[in-house]
């Protein structure tokens, strides 16, 4: 009797071939593989698949986003708070995945008589991260 039967030459010759292929794929130049989808794009998406109707204020949200964070923080507080969508706009504009503008909004509408308008305030993310997203005007 044969060692090697046809069905387990088969596996071994598709095995190989896929092991190969993995291979192959990790050789593969960065600039040749498909780019990642930009982050303002994909924010934008999840903000307007999980809820917000309107494209221009999607796009207001995600513009210069370098993550998910603004949809993640206005679809949060959206849910949670008691904002208005311009409050939370407001709120999650320059979200970065290091500060978090909605749990801090959450938390101070929970432990103070904070007025909504003035937890905005308090909790937008840090000036210097907005000064890195707004053109720098060059005469």
């Amino acid at each position: 009797m044969n060692s090697g039967s046809g069905t387990s030459r088969l596996f071994r010759h598709t095995a190989g071939a896929a092991v190969l292929a993995a291979l192959f794929g990790l050789a593969v130049p960065a600039s040749a593989r498909a780019p990642e989808q930009a982050p303002q794009l994909t924010c934008y998406r999840m903000a307007l698949d999980n809820g917000l109707t309107d494209e221009h204020a999607a796009t207001q949200l995600c513009r210069g986003a370098r993550s998910t964070a603004p949809a993640q923080c206005f679809l949060r507080v959206q849910e949670e708070g008691s904002l208005t969508e311009g409050q939370a706009m407001q709120l999650c504009q320059f979200a970065t995945p290091d500060d978090d503008p909605a749990t801090c909004y959450l938390q101070a509408q929970r432990k103070t008589f904070i007025e909504p308008w003035r937890g905005v305030q308090l909790c937008q993310p840090p000036i210097q991260d907005v000064q890195r997203y707004c053109p720098i005007i060059v005469n």
